[in-house]
């Protein structure tokens, strides 16, 4: 006697494929253990049909995207707080090596005069105000930290004290036994006073808000510096009486900034003076190509800044919606190179998800062995964005099976 072909449904498909994303998932550690064992409990009631419609895997999906932002906003914070210092320390390189070049040239009184003094002070300068930026934007991410933490301590004190006043105004309010017993419970609600948290919090607002307008205004700086090395005919003509204006940086002005009292330039036109030494000490065209080129980096660092500025904004806003899950993916792996490659496998499972999503509505897989070789045909696919995890897959997939063949 010929044993039945075995069909598979929808929901046995969809739990098929969470099976084997869950497989994946915990042998890499790709989600907090809550969240996974949420996943678990999940497709249990999967397979007992308490879950009603077949929404798990839409649920899991959703769960990677929440883990791979946040993974992607502690890698985002973290690469351009070293973009920042690299930049700093390229600019640095640079300059020094021309210092040191400049040593083994014979400069006169007058090239040193009308060009090399103030070319030298001038870089200094520039080299001074990078560092203070980095610095301040360093600093700047750590108060920025501590106020989703104190946010975060806030609330919880704040939702405390209101299940306080909740709960004594329940039984016990429905029940008076006079004035006394009124004015002790209104002393109770009192005296959980959350007023410390928030105070520390609006301290920390503060504080953070100071350290942001102190780094704008530096970057405002070496914009300033920039333009002065420059081509004047490039270079920003604003209005007199006019605040200055951030070309990269949006909504970037300080909020207590204040317009210039006057037209007078506040660094030196260092470019001007290089076409006019140029022109009157022929000996300093040795020197033009090494001194352009600097000038060009001056120019990268400060565009490369705004727009790590713009980044570190969009990343420290999700960090205050998500303040736990940031924390906890900043705690573990310690290692950059271990979040980068979870974050890696996150973003190859999700589109295979997806993908398998697809899939529950084929009909023409209705039975168990055409399914799971289809699945595999998937899987397996070339030129797919889960193609480096494709073998982690598969064996995931081998596991899961076993597993759901042997269920009663």
């Amino acid at each position: 006697m010929k044993a039945a072909v075995k069909t598979i449904d929808a929901q046995q498909k969809e739990a098929l494929i969470v099976m084997i994303a869950i497989r994946f998932i915990e042998e890499h550690g790709l989600l907090r253990q809550e969240d996974l064992l949420d996943a678990k409990n999940s497709l249990q009631a999967l397979f007992l049909r308490t879950s009603g419609q077949a929404a798990l895997l839409a649920k899991l999906i959703e769960v990677l995207r929440a883990t791979r932002d946040i993974q992607q906003t502690f890698a985002g914070i973290f690469n351009v707080l070293g973009g920042i210092n690299k930049g700093v320390a390229a600019v640095d390189g640079k300059v020094t090596l021309l210092r040191e070049s400049l040593d083994h040239l014979r400069i006169t009184a007058e090239e040193h005069r009308d060009f090399i003094g103030p070319f030298l002070s001038f870089s200094q300068q520039f080299q001074n105000r990078l560092a203070t930026f980095a610095r301040g934007v360093g600093a700047y991410v750590a108060l920025k930290e501590n106020e989703a933490r104190l946010v975060r301590i806030y609330r919880i004190a704040r939702e405390a004290r209101n299940q306080l006043r909740d709960r004594l105004k329940g039984d016990l309010g429905r029940k008076p036994r006079g004035e006394t017993e009124t004015r002790i419970k209104e002393e109770v609600v009192s005296s959980f006073d959350y007023g410390e948290s928030r105070e520390k919090l609006q301290h920390a607002i503060a504080e953070a808000r100071t350290r942001e307008q102190e780094v704008l205004a530096e970057l405002e700086e070496i914009r300033k510096m920039c333009q002065m090395a420059m081509n004047p005919a490039m270079r920003d003509k604003p209005s007199l009486g006019t605040r200055p204006r951030y070309r990269d940086v949006p909504n970037a002005v300080p909020r207590d900034a204040k317009p210039p009292t006057n037209a007078q330039p506040e660094y030196e036109d260092i470019f001007t003076r290089l076409a006019d030494g140029l022109h009157k000490h022929p000996a300093l065209e040795r020197l033009k190509e090494p001194v352009i080129e600097l000038f060009k980096l001056y120019q990268h660092s400060y565009g490369i800044f705004a727009l790590d500025w713009n980044r570190l904004q969009q990343g420290i806003e999700l960090m205050m919606k998500s303040t736990a899950a940031y924390f906890e993916a900043k705690e573990e792996d310690k290692d950059i190179r271990a979040k980068r490659e979870k974050l890696r496998r996150i973003e190859a499972l999700i589109p295979f998800l997806e993908r398998g999503s697809k899939m529950l509505g084929e009909k023409e897989y209705n039975t168990y062995a055409i399914y799971t070789r289809r699945l595999s045909d998937v899987i397996s696919e070339g030129k797919t964005p889960w193609v480096s995890i494709a073998e982690d897959l598969l064996r995931a997939k081998v596991l899961a099976e076993a597993e759901m063949s042997t269920r009663l």
